[in-house]
């Protein structure tokens, strides 16, 4: 039986779901690499995610992946708007199947998203370019070290960010509604994906038969999301330290506790995070309250997923009275919509 891989190619993360149950979630950074023997002189290498190093394609180029570009010469993130051309998408898109499917050489079917704003005028180019026989990577560090492989995409889908989190939000893994109330006929359900640099709204209509239509013009993307708040974060830092540049490790650090010690005394970024939040999440609610109007008062639910959700949902809840529902595995909610979603294509055009 061929696997199944889904895999969410977001501006933040990296998220993949095989149908055997794996899953990986890993930076989406890729940056050319360089021989570390010096590096790896001092200390055992470890073959973990914060730490993959390949080889690819014909020319055998050195990359790093996720967590360890970070130490690249020249780090990127992908935000060209047509990100599908992109060598960097194939190599997170490869590094990610190969991992879910465990460094294992064979055919995959791999379902797959855009964002809203340039879903219909991408869908078929992506699906074009990932379809077929792919490089060849060589794992010279991470958790598949040592293998050589390649895959073949036999079949490839490519769905819309949002929607595809509502299915996940609403049919379950057996295939069965997880809210039952809100499956009636002409209800609607709204979805507010917010993501590392953008934030995904979308607005689905319940039809008889149980399946759903989004609704094109109360769905779309706003141009905010967590890199807002990193923008912040390093002004600040930049504006405190005389002009100092703040990486991506040290910016996780203030993330994560807070604060960053800085010439033996402690930077304190507590309420600056706070106040950027809420400044971010307004800038969010406006245009949602924009787009929707007074219908989001009429609204069955309202759906909060993404990583960024769970950041900002303090902020967001308020202004929605306090209505919205926060998906479970809210930051894999799209990867599990594209897998649930793909599974009943894939079967479908087996048949």
């Amino acid at each position: 039986m061929t696997n199944h891989v889904a895999v969410d190619i977001g501006y933040g993360y990296v998220k993949a779901i095989s149908s055997t149950g794996n899953r990986v979630v890993f930076p989406s950074l890729v940056g050319k690499g360089y021989d570390r023997g010096l590096t790896n002189l001092f200390g055992e290498t470890k073959n973990d995610l914060s730490n993959m190093e390949i080889k690819y394609g014909e020319e055998q180029d050195i990359f790093f992946v996720g967590e360890l570009a970070n130490e690249s010469r020249s780090t990127s993130r992908i935000f060209e708007r047509e990100r599908f051309n992109h060598l960097y998408t194939h190599i997170l898109l490869n590094a990610a199947i190969q991992l879910v499917t465990e460094g294992e050489s064979g055919s995959v079917n791999v379902s797959t998203g855009l964002p809203l704003d340039f879903y219909a005028a991408q869908k078929k180019e992506f699906q074009q370019s990932i379809i077929g026989v792919q490089p060849l990577i060589e794992w010279e560090a991470g958790v598949l070290v040592g293998k050589k492989t390649h895959v073949t995409i036999d079949q490839a889908i490519v769905f819309p960010q949002g929607a595809s989190a509502i299915f996940s939000a609403l049919i379950n893994h057996e295939g069965k509604y997880t809210y039952p109330q809100f499956m009636n006929e002409g209800a609607l359900i709204a979805l507010i994906d917010v993501g590392f640099r953008t934030t995904d709204f979308v607005v689905i209509e319940i039809q008889s038969h149980g399946g759903f239509v989004p609704k094109a013009k109360l769905s779309g993307t706003v141009d905010e999301g967590v890199i807002n708040l990193y923008r912040d974060i390093r002004q600040a830092y930049k504006t405190e330290t005389g002009g100092a540049d703040l990486n991506e490790i040290h910016l996780n650090r203030i993330m994560t506790y807070g604060y960053l010690p800085y010439k033996g005394k402690r930077m304190d970024f507590k309420d600056l995070i706070g106040a950027s939040k809420s400044s971010i999440a307004m800038n969010i609610v406006d245009r949602l309250k924009n787009v929707w109007g007074e219908e989001s008062d009429l609204f069955d639910a309202i759906f909060l997923a993404g990583g960024g959700g769970e950041l900002f949902e303090p902020f967001i809840q308020q202004p929605f009275d306090n209505r919205l529902i926060k998906i479970q595995e809210s930051q894999f909610a799209n990867a599990i919509g594209y897998l649930r979603l793909g599974k009943i294509l894939f079967m479908a055009h087996k048949e």
